[in-house]
């Protein structure tokens, strides 16, 4: 996926955060309808980046229909809120594999009183890309948001949206990490897949 395609996805979900009453979204459907060229390009991108997601989805939808450990950690994963990033740092049971090890990697829902779900250290790079990949709305949202508390709260928002818009070195940070794991949670799960069944 080029980089310009990813770009106006999260342009155009990072502005409808900054504008924070649909504003941003209500403009950009007016502009498709008067078919002015960007919007018309930046719409045709958002299609574009979210049906790559759905296809992700799909697939993770399958392996969560196998009722395996697997699928019950990527249904954990995909309905958290926040990322699995929590590291146990005691001898833990890997609910995937049955090993004893150090330093799991805690990804149940924070709301969830059950007890945790914990995974092998070398299962969390995968887990990790499949939240960011199959929630990148989420994500890019969450981000914005953040962002947002960090700017000066007079500003304009044309100000926030250039500033925004300005973040190039950020972006194409976040679009290599997006192209790496979406590549990486496909062939992971199409692998899976094919062994599973």
């Amino acid at each position: 996926m080029e980089f310009s395609v990813f770009k106006d996805y999260v342009i155009c979900k990072a502005f409808d955060v900054i504008s924070g009453d649909g504003s941003y979204r209500r403009y950009l459907y007016q502009c498709v309808d008067a078919q002015d060229e960007w919007a018309v390009r930046m719409h045709a991108n958002v299609a574009k980046v979210t049906q790559q997601v759905r296809e992700t989805q799909a697939l993770c939808e399958r392996v969560k229909a196998l009722e395996t450990p697997v699928s019950r950690v990527c249904a954990e994963v995909v309905t958290a809120m926040h990322a699995p990033a929590r590291v146990v740092k005691k001898l833990s049971v890997c609910y995937i594999t049955g090993a004893h090890v150090e330093n799991c990697v805690d990804v149940s829902r924070a709301t969830k009183s059950e007890t945790p779900v914990l995974i092998h250290p070398k299962f969390h790079y995968f887990f990790m890309m499949l939240y960011f990949v199959h929630r990148l709305e989420h994500v890019v949202r969450s981000y914005t948001k953040c962002w947002l508390d960090s700017q000066d709260q007079n500003a304009s928002m044309k100000e926030l949206s250039d500033s925004f818009e300005n973040q190039t070195e950020t972006l194409r940070q976040l679009h290599q990490r997006y192209v790496e794991g979406h590549q990486h949670v496909i062939a992971s799960i199409q692998h899976y897949l094919c062994h599973a069944s």
